[in-house]
C-alpha cells in the first residue's frame, strides 16, 4: 500500500519507453508535491519499465510499479492502482500525456475551495509523431473550446473530459463503485457518466490550457492512441453502454417515449436530409446552366475571333489591290 498523500496519480503505460519517459518527467515538474505516483505496466517489459522509472532520482520513495505479465485492460489497470494506494484524490496521467506544471495545485485548491466531487480543466490537444527517440511536435488546437462546465448534458453527447484533465475525490467510489472491466475502453466515460448522475457538483476550470492531451494519428502499434487504433472498439462500447441505459429506462418507463422521440427524430433527420438533396440537386442544376453559359460563351468567342480574321483577312486583300492598282497605274500612264 502506497502512503496517505493527498493525490494518487496513476499512470498505465505499455511498450512506450520514449513516451513513458516524458510522462515521470512530466510529473516530477508539478508544483504540488503531495502526491504517489502509481505505475501500471499492463502487459510490457518489465525491466524497461524499472529502468526508466529509476533514471528519475525525484521518484526515489514515491512510486510503487506493478507488473502485469498479460495486458488486463484499461479499467482493470486503473482498479490495481486504486487498490494499493491511499489518498484523497486521484488523478490519471497516462504515459503519453502532460500537464501543466500547477495542474495539480490548480484543480485541488478548486476541489478543496468547492467541495466538488470532481474537477476537470481546459485541454489543448498536441499533434505530434515519434520519431526514433525523439517527439516532434507538429501543431496545435483547444479540444472542445465551447465547454465551459463538467456537465452530464455533455456527457451524454460524448466524453469531453479525457482522463488527463480530471482530478475527482477517492471517496466517489464508495458511491458509484470502481472503473468497469469488462470494456476494453471508454471507461472513463462510463465512469463520469454514473458520477454525474448522483447530482454532486462538479467543477470545471475555464483559464488557459492546463491538460495536453498528445495525439499521434499517423502512429500504429503501442505509439498509437487508441481513438485512432480502436476506433471500432470506441464505436462498439459506446453503443453498448447507450443500449444499457435505454434498456435500463425502458425497464422502469416502457418503450414509449423512447418510440416517440426516436421516430420523431428520425422523420426530422429524414425532413433535413431530404431538403439537403433537394439544394444538391437545385445546385447541379446551377452548375450545369453555368457549365452551359460557359460553352455558350466560349461558342461566341470562337465566332468572334473567326469573324475578326475574317475581317483581317478582307482588309487585307482590299489593301493588297488597292497597292497592286497604284503600281500599276504609272505604267498606263507612261504608254
Amino acid at each position: 500500500m502506497g502512503p496517505a498523500v493527498a493525490v494518487t496519480i496513476i499512470m498505465r503505460t505499455r511498450e512506450r519507453r520514449v513516451l513513458l519517459r516524458r510522462a515521470l518527467e512530466d510529473v516530477c515538474t508539478q508544483s504540488w508535491q503531495d502526491w504517489h505516483l502509481v505505475v501500471v505496466n499492463d502487459g510490457g517489459d518489465p525491466g524497461d519499465v524499472e529502468q526508466i522509472v529509476s533514471e528519475q532520482s525525484e521518484l526515489s520513495g514515491r512510486v510503487t510499479i506493478l507488473h502485469n505479465e498479460v495486458p488486463r485492460g484499461r479499467g482493470v489497470a486503473l482498479n490495481q492502482a486504486l487498490s494499493v494506494s491511499e489518498s484523497q484524490y486521484i488523478a490519471i496521467h497516462d504515459d503519453d500525456d502532460t500537464w501543466h506544471p500547477s495542474f495539480l495545485a490548480t484543480t485541488i485548491a478548486q476541489l478543496e475551495a468547492t467541495g466538488e466531487a470532481a474537477v476537470a480543466v481546459r485541454t489543448e490537444i498536441v499533434w505530434e509523431r515519434v520519431d526514433g527517440s525523439s517527439i516532434v511536435e507538429e501543431d496545435r488546437e483547444i479540444f472542445m473550446p465551447d465547454v465551459r462546465e463538467l456537465s452530464l448534458f455533455h456527457l451524454l453527447r460524448t466524453n469531453r473530459y479525457v482522463p488527463i484533465s480530471t482530478v475527482h475525490r477517492r471517496e466517489v467510489h464508495d458511491e458509484i463503485g470502481l472503473f468497469r472491466e469488462d470494456v476494453t475502453v471508454v471507461e472513463d466515460w462510463e465512469f463520469l457518466l454514473r458520477l454525474a448522475q448522483t447530482g454532486r457538483p462538479m467543477g470545471f476550470i475555464d483559464s488557459k490550457p492546463l491538460a495536453f492531451w498528445h495525439q499521434r494519428p499517423q502512429a500504429s502499434g503501442p505509439l498509437s492512441n487508441s481513438v485512432f487504433d480502436l476506433e471500432r472498439e470506441h464505436r462498439r462500447f459506446d453503443l453498448l453502454i447507450r443500449d444499457e441505459a435505454l434498456r435500463e429506462h425502458a425497464r422502469r418507463y416502457g418503450l414509449g417515449a423512447l418510440l416517440y422521440f426516436t421516430g420523431y427524430f428520425q422523420r426530422e433527420f429524414d425532413h433535413v436530409h431530404g431538403r439537403l438533396r433537394v439544394g444538391e440537386g437545385l445546385t447541379t442544376q446551377v452548375l450545369d446552366v453555368l457549365a452551359r453559359q460557359a460553352e455558350l460563351l466560349e461558342q461566341q468567342r470562337e465566332r468572334l475571333a473567326a469573324l475578326e480574321r475574317a475581317t483581317l483577312a478582307g482588309l487585307a486583300r482590299r489593301g493588297l489591290r488597292r497597292v497592286r492598282g497604284m503600281a500599276g497605274s504609272p505604267a498606263r500612264i507612261h504608254r
